[in-house]
């Protein structure tokens, strides 16, 4: 093969990133956010698409067109805190790692109107908002997530796991992926999931001084490992059993991705599993379980809009009418 300079190769990378849009979110291999960042600032002569907007302008919030101020990005909760998901009560909520994937979410949200859920997604920024025509896909996605009433976290930027990366790496990944959440969906996440749960003391008290809360989970399925939606609802109610005789916890958050077929195929056999043993608990008076979409109930002295109690009424009236059909059904 012919010798090729290195300044050559050099000027071909960089046509070839300017021609194409950035590459960053095409595989799952992790890029340094300090490269990323040094993307951003190339010199005038190289032209840059669509840079990446610190705050959303005005046509975006329109665009998003949230529901009065219907908190989408977790900034009433405080931060420097760790959810760890557990919980005694029979309280459930779905939240969504890895997206967005224009494969998969768009489903995903159908699925959960459908089904009447609101849930929490924590996104992967490396995928969307740096302005060629497949991550302006994935940024439209992120609106339409909030748009459907749904919550949006951070999830980082390259997906590395935070206690490997040493500070200015970890706030250059936040800088990032924080500014193009609040560019896509109108305002700056204050809710995280760290990558593969991985965190430390170091860690956690940096993301708290970034005025960031972290969501860990307490229910995961296992739809990375397993390959059928069957498989994900067994393994589902598997770890719900299980977490009930070995911790007392009857809920939690659940951790799942929104990158996954099966996953989404899942949803609906899951709910419909959930209400057939609410039929159950309810013919012994039990706790029954209870979908929700916000994080705050996992939130020791947090008080939300509506109290267990007050849910559990409206839900046992509504479980009464469909444990009713069900029974007419068969």
């Amino acid at each position: 093969m012919r010798w090729v300079s290195w300044k050559l190769r050099l000027i071909c990378g960089v046509l070839a990133i300017v021609a194409g849009g950035s590459y960053v979110g095409a595989s799952e291999i992790s890029t340094s956010p300090d490269v990323l960042l040094a993307a951003s600032t190339l010199p005038a002569r190289v032209p840059v698409l669509e840079p990446v907007h610190g705050e959303p302008g005005p046509e975006l919030l329109d665009e998003v067109a949230m529901v009065g101020q219907r908190d989408v990005t977790g900034s009433r909760f405080p931060s420097g805190l760790t959810i760890k998901g557990g919980t005694k009560h029979r309280l459930l909520l779905f939240t969504f790692d890895d997206g967005p994937s224009r494969r998969t979410t768009p489903r995903l949200l159908d699925t959960l109107d459908e089904l009447g859920i609101t849930a929490l997604f924590f996104v992967t920024s490396e995928s969307f908002g740096n302005g060629n025509p497949w991550e302006r896909e994935h940024a439209a996605i992120v609106r339409d997530i909030v748009r459907r009433g749904h919550m949006v976290g951070n999830h980082t930027e390259t997906h590395r796991q935070l206690p490997l990366l040493n500070n200015s790496e970890i706030e250059a990944e936040l800088r990032r992926s924080g500014g193009k959440i609040a560019w896509a969906a109108g305002s700056y996440p204050r809710l995280i999931r760290p990558p593969g749960g991985a965190l430390s003391k170091r860690v956690e008290q940096l993301l708290g001084e970034n005025g960031y809360t972290s969501v860990m989970w307490a229910l995961y399925p296992a739809d990375l490992e397993v390959r059928t939606p069957e498989d994900v609802v067994r393994t589902f109610f598997h770890v719900l059993d299980r977490r009930e005789r070995d911790t007392g916890d009857r809920g939690g958050i659940v951790l799942m991705h929104d990158t996954k077929p099966h996953t989404l195929d899942a949803m609906p056999r899951l709910v419909d599993a959930l209400e057939r043993r609410n039929c159950k608990l309810l013919e012994r008076g039990e706790e029954l379980y209870d979908i929700v979409g916000d994080v705050g109930y996992f939130i020791p002295g947090y008080e939300p809009d509506q109290t267990l109690d007050e849910r559990q009424a409206e839900l046992r009236d509504a479980t009464a009418r469909e444990c009713a059909a069900l029974a007419v059904a068969h």
